[in-house]
């Protein structure tokens, strides 16, 4: 178990109400104890908490509960994790590709084009992974719904922490990166044919790969 772990573990805890607001949380050497790591792992997790604002460190006392019912926004970027988000992804991008039917311009669709090219062109799996991103923020452009831009923007920050480097190399195989570029394909040529329920299947299937695909990396 690592740091990033025992964060989420804890903070868990805490949002549920196990450690109540002022309860006072084990000593370091207590929870090292109980989640088998070593002290200095402790204290980076805690350092995580205090810095989301769930926790405050007080010298020659201990670490006591500050959270009071409201996740940051930072805290919620920093400890999302993989599923989490992609499955908060089937809740927008849906829709967002039913409003681009309605919505996007020829310039809109010609942006989500240059992306699909240079996808299809092939590239490196950073290259690809920041191309995917281009494409599903044309994608929310298209839409014309500041709101929904603002969400995927915030979804891509929760991309940028290194885990997701991990698991681009676990889950970018040739294979996956075809199928996302005819899904991508399909998602584009819905909504230039004003198809919204078409463009909305296709983004569902292609959410249905990624997860898919997340979901065989951790088993």
């Amino acid at each position: 178990m690592n740091a990033r772990d025992i964060t989420l573990d804890l903070r868990r805890q805490i949002s549920t109400g196990f450690y109540a607001r002022d309860a006072r949380l084990p000593p370091e050497r207590s929870l090292s104890e109980e989640y088998g790591v070593a002290r200095g792992t402790i204290r980076e997790a805690l350092k995580t908490l205090e810095d989301s604002g769930h926790v405050e460190r007080r010298a020659g006392s201990g670490t006591y509960v500050t959270y009071g019912g409201a996740v940051s926004e930072g805290s919620v970027i920093e400890t999302t994790r993989p599923l989490e988000l992609v499955d908060a992804r089937f809740a927008i991008e849906p829709h967002m590709v039913r409003l681009a039917v309605l919505h996007a311009t020829e310039l809109d669709l010609q942006k989500a084009e240059s992306h699909l090219r240079a996808m299809e062109k092939g590239t490196d799996l950073r290259g690809f992974a920041d191309m995917d991103e281009h494409f599903h923020l044309s994608l929310a452009d298209a839409a014309h719904n500041p709101m929904i831009k603002w969400m995927m923007e915030k979804s891509h920050e929760v991309r940028s922490h290194a885990q997701w480097a991990r698991m681009r190399t676990l889950t970018l195989t040739p294979a996956i990166i075809s199928k996302y570029n005819r899904q991508h394909r399909e998602i584009v040529n819905a909504i230039r044919s004003r198809d919204a329920e078409g463009a909305a299947n296709a983004m569902r299937e292609h959410l249905d790969t990624a997860r898919r695909s997340l979901v065989e990396a951790t088993i």
